[in-house]
C-alpha cells in the first residue's frame, strides 16, 4: 500500500501538481493525513539528498513549445488521470478489533450486566457502520439473551453497555460474547461471569420478632427485652422458689436470667466458646471479594503500579489475573505488565494502546497476524 502511494505521489509531482493538492486528493479517497504527510516528507528528503531537485513541473521557458502542443499535453494528462488515478488511490479497507470487559465478576438474577466495549479501528478512516451483536451463553453454549445494535465508527472508541439479566436466571457460570460485523468481516471478544443467588435480606433483631436472639434468655424475653423466662413463657418478675438456697452469680448454676453458668443477664458478661467473657465475641472480617480487589488494583495503578500488580497476582483465577494485569498496564502505561499475562488474546489487547501511541517495540510481541501487520505499518510510517 505504501509503495503504491509513493509511486502515485512521485508521478503527480513530476506532472506539476502541488503537494497540497495531491494530499487533498488522497485524503478524500480515505487515506490517513498522517500517512500522506509521511510519504510527501519521504519524497522531499529523497529529492534534497539527490544530485538535483526533483522536477516539479513542465518547463515554462519561452517558446519551448507552441501553445497548441501545450494544450494537447494538458489534455493527455487529464485523460491519463481519469483512467489511472482512481485505481491508484483506492480507499483502505476497514480493519477492526474489539474487546469487552465486565464491570465485576458476579451478578444476581435481575441485575444489569455492565461491561465496557472497546472498538479499535486499524484500517479505513472513513466513517462506516458496524453491526454489533451481544449474546449471553450458558455452560452448554445455549443463548440466554441476544441484543443487537448498529453504530457508526471512524476512529477507535469505547462504549459502556448494560444487559438486564432475567429474574429467573439460574446460578452458574456464563459467557458474554460480542460480535462486530462489518464489510463481510467479523471481530469477536468475550468474557465470563458468574450468576449467584440473591443474598437473603438481613433480619433486624427486635424484641417483637418471635425469635430468640440478641441477649434474650427466651423468645423476646430477658436481657435487652427485659422480663424473666421460665416455665416456657416470659414473666415480669423472677421465678419464686421454695429452695432455701439463694440464686446468685457465683452459685455455679445457670439460673436467674443468665445466658450461661453465672454469666449474662443479671450477672453480666458474654457467654460463648463454653465460657464467660468480658467482651462480645469479635466478628471476623470477611475476605475482600474479587470485585473489591479489582477496584483496589485500578485505583493503585495510578499511584503505585507495583502494588496494583501484587493485588492482581493475588487473585485465584488465571483469567481474573490476566484481566486485572491488562487494566493495570493500560492505566499505568507499563507494558512489562502485559508480558505477565498468560492468555494470548488478552496479552495482544493489552499491547494495543502502546503501539497506537507510538511504542512500536511491542510489534514483535504480538501474536495475532492482523494486529502485528497494523503495528508494523504504523512503525514504517513513523520512520
Amino acid at each position: 500500500m505504501v509503495d503504491t502511494i509513493l509511486k502515485y505521489v512521485e508521478e503527480q509531482l513530476r506532472k506539476g501538481y502541488k503537494p497540497g493538492a495531491i494530499k487533498q486528493t488522497l485524503v478524500r479517497q480515505g487515506y490517513s493525513p498522517a500517512l500522506v504527510d509521511g510519504v510527501l516528507e519521504s519524497i522531499m528528503r529523497k529529492g534534497s539528498a539527490s544530485e538535483g531537485p526533483m522536477p516539479l513541473g513542465v518547463s515554462h521557458e519561452k517558446k519551448a513549445f507552441p501553445k497548441i502542443i501545450l494544450i494537447l499535453l494538458f489534455m493527455a494528462v487529464v485523460i491519463l488521470g481519469v483512467i489511472f488515478v482512481p485505481g491508484l488511490i483506492k480507499g483502505k479497507g476497514a480493519l477492526l478489533d474489539i474487546g469487552v470487559g465486565s464491570d465485576k465478576p458476579s451478578y444476581s438474577p435481575g441485575e444489569n450486566l455492565g461491561f465496557e466495549l472497546k472498538i479499535y479501528n486499524m484500517g479505513s478512516v472513513e466513517r462506516f457502520d458496524i453491526n454489533l451483536i451481544y449474546r449471553v451463553l450458558d455452560q452448554n453454549e445455549n443463548t440466554i439473551i441476544s441484543k443487537e445494535e448498529t453504530v457508526a465508527i471512524s476512529t477507535s472508541t469505547s462504549h459502556h453497555r448494560n444487559i438486564e439479566l432475567p429474574e429467573t436466571l439460574s446460578p452458574g457460570n456464563y459467557v458474554l460474547k460480542a460480535f462486530a460485523n462489518y464489510e463481510g468481516k467479523v471481530a469477536t471478544s468475550s468474557f465470563s461471569f458468574k450468576v449467584e443467588e440473591k443474598p437473603a435480606a438481613a433480619v433486624v433483631a427486635t424484641c417483637y420478632d418471635s425469635i430468640k436472639n440478641q441477649d434474650e434468655t427466651g423468645t423476646d424475653c430477658g436481657g435487652t427485652c427485659g422480663g424473666y423466662w421460665y416455665d416456657n413463657s416470659c414473666h415480669p418478675t423472677p421465678k419464686t422458689t421454695t429452695s432455701t438456697k439463694e440464686e446468685t452469680c457465683t452459685d455455679g448454676i445457670k439460673n436467674q436470667d443468665e445466658t450461661g453458668t453465672d454469666c449474662g443477664g443479671t450477672c453480666g458478661g458474654y457467654w460463648y466458646d463454653n465460657k464467660c467473657n468480658v467482651a462480645p465475641k469479635p466478628i471476623t472480617p470477611a475476605e475482600p471479594t474479587l470485585a473489591e480487589k479489582m477496584i483496589e488494583a485500578r485505583a493503585l495503578a495510578q499511584t503505585n503500579p507495583e502494588q496494583a500488580k501484587s493485588v492482581c497476582l493475588s487473585l485465584k483465577e488465571a483469567l481474573d489475573k490476566d484481566k486485572c494485569l491488562k487494566t493495570v498496564a493500560q492505566i499505568s502505561m507499563k507494558k512489562e505488565y502485559c508480558e505477565i499475562i498468560k492468555d494470548i488474546d488478552e496479552r495482544d489487547i493489552c499491547y494495543y494502546p502502546f503501539f497506537m501511541q507510538g511504542d512500536y517495540t511491542v510489534c514483535e510481541k504480538l501474536t495475532d497476524p492482523d494486529s502485528k501487520e497494523a503495528c508494523e505499518q504504523l512503525r514504517e510510517l513513523s520512520l
